[in-house]
């Protein structure tokens, strides 16, 4: 299971919501629904270098099982102030669950061979309580490229150059 990081900010009493027994299944919401997604079981950074006014730069890093450093290479400085412009937009915490990644973790989940993951110009993301949808129009107003996941209610954000 991929492991999240939150900002600063987040919100220290939600609680998290019971994970499903894999006899158990859930039913994807439709538009506007929203999921509320576990919080991290990790605890809360907040040491180490920011990638922004919101962000530790460990919350981009490729999560992959050590087939890299973590860094194959660099964060996008514009994508990076966009997310935290997203972050600002909801006044509450956004929740990477990918960043960067290496070309093995890509293959692994299914991304496509030329993925701007690859080159750190691409982050999915979700913001607990706000619809996905509504997050995508606002990452849209913002300049990102927007990729709509309805099932998994989460958004893929990207530069285009």
């Amino acid at each position: 299971m991929t492991s999240f990081r939150l900002s600063p900010e987040a919100v220290p009493d939600a609680s998290p919501e019971p994970l499903l027994s894999e006899s158990e299944t859930r039913e994807p919401p439709g538009d506007g629904t929203v999921i509320d997604h576990p919080l991290p079981e990790d605890p809360i950074l907040t040491s180490g270098p920011w990638a922004s006014a919101h962000f530790l730069m460990e919350e981009y890093a490729c999560d992959c099982a050590g087939y890299c450093d973590g860094w194959p290479a660099q964060m996008d400085p514009e994508l990076l102030e966009k997310v935290d412009q997203l972050r600002c937009y909801f006044d509450r915490p956004i929740i990477i669950t990918s960043g960067v990644r290496c070309k093995t973790r890509n293959a692994e989940v299914g991304g496509i061979e030329n993925s701007w993951h690859l080159s750190g110009r691409a982050a999915d993301l979700y913001c607990p309580g706000a619809p996905y949808d509504e997050v995508a129009a606002a990452a849209r107003e913002l300049g990102l490229g927007v990729i709509e996941y309805p099932d998994q209610q989460f958004d893929h954000c990207e530069i285009w150059r």
